[in-house]
């Protein structure tokens, strides 16, 4: 049962942790990247985000949502040390 249960953990961890650690990185490290796939889905729903807010500060805005994600994806990624498996 010990293995089962290390097998789900650690996969879990592969699942979700690691991609969720990927986009953090990816909106880190090229925040107006990430802000323009953002505005590209905005004008798929016909809002585009720069029309409606135009002196709004995306790189900081993408910075704080990679850290968000970053940190949530670090976290399930550390719950198999956690259960020490």
């Amino acid at each position: 049962m010990d293995s089962i249960t290390s097998v789900i953990t650690w996969g879990l961890c592969l699942v979700m942790g690691a991609p969720i650690t990927l986009i953090a990185l990816f909106h880190l490290l090229f925040p107006e990247s990430a802000w323009s796939v953002y505005r590209r889905w905005g004008n798929l729903w016909g809002a585009d985000p720069q029309k409606i807010a135009p002196d709004y500060k995306s790189s900081t805005a993408m910075r704080v949502v990679g850290i968000a994600l970053l940190l949530g994806g670090l976290s399930i990624c550390l719950i198999p040390k956690l259960l020490g498996h």
